[in-house]
């Protein structure tokens, strides 16, 4: 799963992190924050005012055949 870095203030990605070694998604969020505020070297509580951490959206498959129309034009 794969985790972003977001600024607080300007809303953007800073950085982004694929870490799937937790049991479980929490213990994998946990993780992936551990990892940026270790990265960023401050402690938590500042951390938690400058940045947040979010899993990154899932785009799955996209069959955009499916939302075409089937009907034919008539002559």
């Amino acid at each position: 799963m794969k985790y972003e870095l977001v600024n607080k203030t300007t809303d953007e990605v800073v950085d982004t992190i694929d870490y799937t070694e937790g049991p479980t998604p929490t213990a994998n969020y946990r993780g992936a924050k551990l990892y940026f505020v270790g990265r960023k070297q401050l402690e938590e509580e500042e951390f938690d005012k400058l940045f947040s951490v979010k899993v990154h959206p899932y785009v799955g498959r996209y069959d955009w055949w499916k939302e075409e129309s089937t009907g034919l034009d008539d002559f």
